[in-house]
């Protein structure tokens, strides 16, 4: 719109008879192309000391932006964690029915929910209910595969394994389940298969962590998507523990 504006007035400018090119011709014409010349200036200065500048604005709005996104991002995360434990902190009622009934019940809500129900906060929420529970639920199974659940094809079968190492972590599991959130491909599952990681952490203390595991979770993070900063936020925590624990390497 500008160039457009500037370049019509240079034109009413020309076509007067009286009119000739001069000054206030050539100031018009500059600010016409002035928009399209960001990528070639960081700065331009006409005539009577007006200045316009490209590049460092843009960074900024850029920076800005993205910093606002992060924000989001890890209020989202923070507030999807409080959720969780505040709803784990009750008490599941099994109504007659075995912890491992419940269990296999939420395994295929979660499989159903993703299937029938787009991405949305909606989803989010309903599946935070389901980890929820699991949360709850998954210390009293009395025989449960970690690992064999760990490398599952089935998504609320993977999530469970997650949801019970986050509530009683197991050193042993640490590697496999490293690995199991590094291949993860459900976003909402893998969020949590990082905190699952962080509560294992705590549990054995950073000094335990082997450097192979270290390592892992860096490529994890080169795979995770830009745009997920709530993860990306998350193991970059774990991350930074670690690699003060091992002396930066």
């Amino acid at each position: 719109m500008i160039s457009l504006g500037a370049i019509g007035l240079t034109v009413v400018h020309l076509v007067e008879p009286d009119m000739k090119i001069d000054g206030a011709t050539l100031v018009l014409a500059a600010i016409a192309v002035v928009p399209w010349l960001g990528d070639l200036f960081e700065s331009i200065e006409l005539p009577g000391g007006a200045k316009f500048q490209y590049r460092k604005l843009e960074e900024r709005l850029e920076a800005a932006e993205e910093r606002a996104e992060e924000v989001r991002q890890a209020v989202n995360g923070a507030s999807r964690q409080a959720r969780v434990a505040l709803v784990a902190s009750g008490t599941e009622s099994l109504r007659g029915k075995s912890a491992e009934e419940v269990v296999r019940r939420l395994q295929d809500e979660f499989t159903d929910l993703r299937r029938r129900m787009p991405s949305g906060p909606e989803r989010t929420y309903r599946q935070e209910l389901i980890l929820a529970a699991l949360v709850r639920l998954t210390p009293q199974l009395e025989e449960f595969d970690i690992a064999a659940a760990l490398v599952s094809a089935d998504g609320g079968t993977r999530l469970t394994a997650y949801a019970r190492l986050y509530a009683c972590p197991e050193g042993e599991f640490l590697p496999a389940l490293v690995e199991a959130a590094a291949e993860e491909v459900l976003p909402f599952a893998q969020f949590w298969a990082l905190h699952a990681i962080a509560a294992v952490i705590d549990a054995v203390g950073p000094d335990s962590v082997q450097l192979a595991t270290v390592r892992r979770l860096r490529a994890c993070l080169a795979r995770i998507p830009q745009t997920a900063v709530d993860r990306i936020q998350s193991l970059r925590a774990i991350l930074g523990r670690l690699e003060d624990a091992v002396g930066g390497l």
